[in-house]
């Protein structure tokens, strides 16, 4: 699982800012936390053009990858720091990365009640319409009298905080798990009811689409198609039925290892690293999967600036196509029949079947090659 942690003081000594990089260390196994500061965030103006300020879009992008964030913050005239309230307007203000994130909030403070009093008010402001975060409910972690319970490397020695503190991040791991699932569930509800919500129309450079289009073109192509992005995530899957590779809602935002046999990971994942650094930007693989001939394409996607942006596989059932070889479709006799029998005149009486062109012969009934009905 991956974390923001974030500083919530631009203090240059700060024990939440050391209760953040112990908790980064203590649970390493379990979670990867990242520990951001705010200390080069301008103060909030809504004169400045938010996307402009790198520093607020980086964090913003940083916690929108984020499964998930946690908020250490000290308590000053009991309330949170200003630069804290400050960076928390930056990122609901035109955009909105914390928005359903779920949230832990921690603190520590010289006195004895551990920032309780700015915890409180911490949840109250990401509660706000504007923020709409997910705070763990139920939990607190107040870290008091921090002087005494660090020692000189930095790690917690008190033995009955450091089982709150597991305790309490425990907790919010089944949190986000719990509300990660319902995120799934919700989106797979949404994308069979309504899959859009809106009547947009996409402009292309050889053409438009609307959505509803794009989304039954994809439908109607005779193989299927999956994207993984450039985070190795599987991101996309066209909803063609009776799929050769079973995809599921559930799949989608997983990393890509675990949408595939484990047989097959390493082979996968040698394609997108070959794909990433330039070395290829097609592979074909065939293989015979529940008595099907499979025929799979890895395709490298890059922008016009040769940037890559992930990988589209594009899968196939081809038995189709060996019959045809086998009855000599390919031929030659087939294409020149078809060709012959667009100059003849339609009567009537030929009874010309109207989707290819081909008519029977008189008298014996039977079906020109090229006929739907061989």
């Amino acid at each position: 699982m991956k974390l923001v942690a974030i500083v919530g003081t631009n203090a240059a000594f700060s024990y939440n800012r050391i209760l953040l990089h112990y908790m980064q260390q203590h649970f390493e196994k379990t979670a990867k936390i990242e520990v951001c500061e705010i200390n080069e965030l301008p103060p909030f103006c809504e004169d400045l053009p938010v996307r402009e300020e790198s520093k607020i879009m980086e964090l913003a992008h940083k916690i929108t990858k984020a499964d998930g964030v946690v908020f250490s913050c000290p308590e000053y005239d009991h309330s949170i720091p200003a630069p804290l309230k400050s960076a928390i307007e930056w990122l609901s203000y035109e955009i909105d990365p914390l928005k359903q994130k779920p949230v832990l909030i921690v603190g520590a403070s010289y006195g004895p009640q551990g920032s309780s009093r700015a915890q409180q008010h911490l949840r109250q402001i990401l509660a706000s319409p504007d923020v709409n975060a997910n705070v763990l409910p139920g939990n607190e972690f107040l870290l008091g009298n921090v002087a005494q319970v660090f020692d000189k490397e930095r790690q917690l020695v008190d033995q009955q905080a450091i089982k709150q503190l597991d305790s309490c991040f425990n907790e919010f791991l089944s949190y986000v798990r719990i509300l990660q699932a319902d995120a799934r569930e919700d989106k797979k509800i949404n994308s069979e009811i309504n899959p859009f919500f809106s009547d947009a129309t996409v402009q292309f450079s050889t053409g438009k689409l609307k959505l509803l289009e794009i989304q039954q073109l994809f439908s109607t192509l005779p193989f299927e198609l999956d994207f993984i992005d450039a985070d190795d995530k599987f991101a996309w899957f066209s909803d063609k039925p009776q799929r050769e590779h079973k995809r599921s809602i559930a799949d989608l935002n997983e990393p890509v290892k675990d949408c595939h046999p484990p047989k097959a990971v390493p082979a996968v994942l040698k394609i997108l690293s070959d794909f990433r650094s330039g070395v290829s930007d097609h592979v074909e693989r065939c293989f015979v999967a529940q008595g099907h001939q499979i025929y799979t394409q890895y395709l490298a996607v890059r922008d016009t600036d040769n940037k890559y942006l992930g990988t589209l596989e594009i899968t196939s059932n081809v038995e189709h196509l060996k019959n045809l070889l086998e009855t000599g479709a390919f031929g030659g006799k087939a294409e020149a029949d078809a060709e012959t029998s667009q100059n003849y005149e339609v009567k009537e009486k030929n009874n010309a079947d109207v989707v290819t062109g081909a008519s029977q012969h008189e008298g014996n009934g039977k079906a020109s090659p090229g006929s739907i009905h061989e």
